[in-house]
């Protein structure tokens, strides 16, 4: 019978590195948030939904846009600060419908076709995601883009350069 032979040092630093890695606090939690995102993310929103109803009378910087410009007859937006609420507020949202989707729909489609190893059924939710995400988000772009004045008329791009770009429908800043 012959004897396993002994380990390299690179192969016994990486078994070490590896146990390190799993032991460690940040990786339990990175591991826990993975885990429950459909917990965190339906307790997120609804905390953030919650606090708009409640206390913030339905003008969270989490829900609503922010930075109207007063006095304008269109509507329009500018960029600000508290922009980051919106679109930390949208991570979330998207982190839930992202898992719902994988989970709810493109899993058992992958098992209805026949896939039967795990692996390759988590791959095809994922992919499949993006082949959602992708048509979704590029279609809704092009939408936005063709209800601009630059569309297909690149001379808009410059016209009240730069202070005409910093206001924006809610449409496009959303």
């Amino acid at each position: 019978m012959s004897e396993r032979p002994a380990k390299s040092y690179f192969e016994s630093k990486a078994d070490k590195e590896a146990a390190a890695k799993k032991s460690s606090a940040l990786n339990q939690v990175c591991q826990w948030a993975v885990d429950n995102q459909t917990g965190w993310s339906l307790a997120l929103l609804a905390l953030i939904h919650g606090y708009d109803v409640v206390f913030a009378n339905k003008t969270s910087p989490f829900v609503h846009l922010q930075h109207q410009i007063s006095g304008d007859a269109e509507g329009r937006f500018e960029r600000g600060c508290r922009d980051v609420y919106y679109v930390l507020y949208w991570v979330v949202a998207f982190t839930l419908i992202r898992i719902t989707v994988m989970n709810k729909v493109l899993e058992p489609l992958a098992r209805w076709g026949g896939v039967s190893s795990s692996r390759k059924v988590t791959r095809f939710g994922e992919q499949g995601w993006l082949v959602v995400y992708y048509i979704i988000s590029n279609t809704v772009g092009m939408y936005v883009m063709s209800t601009q004045p630059h569309w297909l008329n690149t001379r808009h791009f410059w016209i009240d350069y730069p202070e005409g770009h910093r206001q924006m429908s809610s449409l496009m800043k959303s």
